[in-house]
């Protein structure tokens, strides 16, 4: 991989149109439900008259919400990687891109190497995403909710206290919600917002429809872009 190729549009990017549809239906079909559900059975529990069910199984309840959390906060990072890693290879077969194989791409991970597969393949710069802080900070969280406490855990921690403000920060103690898992999907769908916008861009025209679509696009954005703000 030597220089960057410019930004052409592809078959790739139609197919990535509903990446951020796909994150979003799995936040409100799955992802909400179930957390809603389980804390109105934790309310049930915890206002219970039977003194063993307020007290143990209620706490035991808590411990398995918080569990379901980290597995929500797995599965929309997989989901997230899942989306480049699949756009990038398609991107490399559309495109007749040169010099990277399906084993650096099926083995890339988050940071510096994926961030130079897309910086070579787009041309464009990852970092440079307003989505970039918040996607983040779900690979490090997501990670962290993976292996436990340790190396990722620690920066995450430096980066992001907000998220286990205890004195001696954990993942099992990390200040879950429905905003935090919600932040990580509107990360997402901003991302695919500005790889469209770049896309239609990239046709450099004057044609009524592409211009209404970029405007209605911009329009759309600023809603993720302040929900994405707020969480970093």
């Amino acid at each position: 991989m030597t220089t960057p190729h410019a930004w052409k549009h592809g078959w790739a990017d139609a197919y990535a149109s509903r990446n951020g549809d796909i994150a979003e239906e799995f936040l409100d079909l799955v992802v909400k439900p179930s957390l809603s559900a389980l804390g109105q059975k934790q309310l049930e529990l915890a206002s219970s008259d039977d003194l063993v069910i307020a007290g143990f199984a209620a706490s035991d309840h808590r411990d398995l919400i918080n569990k379901t959390n980290m597995a929500f906060c797995l599965s929309i990072q997989s989901l997230w990687e899942q989306q480049l890693r699949r756009y990038l290879g398609n991107c490399v077969g559309c495109l007749g891109i040169e010099g990277v194989t399906a084993e650096e791409l099926e083995h890339m991970t988050w940071g510096e190497r994926a961030n130079k597969l897309f910086q070579y393949i787009r041309g464009t710069d990852l970092t440079a995403f307003d989505s970039y802080a918040t996607l983040n900070k779900l690979q490090l969280l997501g990670n962290a909710c993976r292996h436990g406490d340790g190396k990722s855990s620690r920066k995450l921690f430096k980066l992001h206290p907000e998220l286990c403000p205890d004195q001696y920060p954990s993942v099992q103690f990390v200040r879950w919600s429905v905003e935090l898992l919600a932040s990580f999907v509107s990360a997402i769908v901003l991302f695919w917002m500005d790889m469209e916008i770049l896309g239609l861009e990239s046709f450099a025209n004057e044609d009524a429809r592409v211009l209404a679509r970029i405007a209605h696009l911009r329009n759309s954005r600023e809603s993720r872009l302040a929900i994405v703000t707020r969480s970093t």
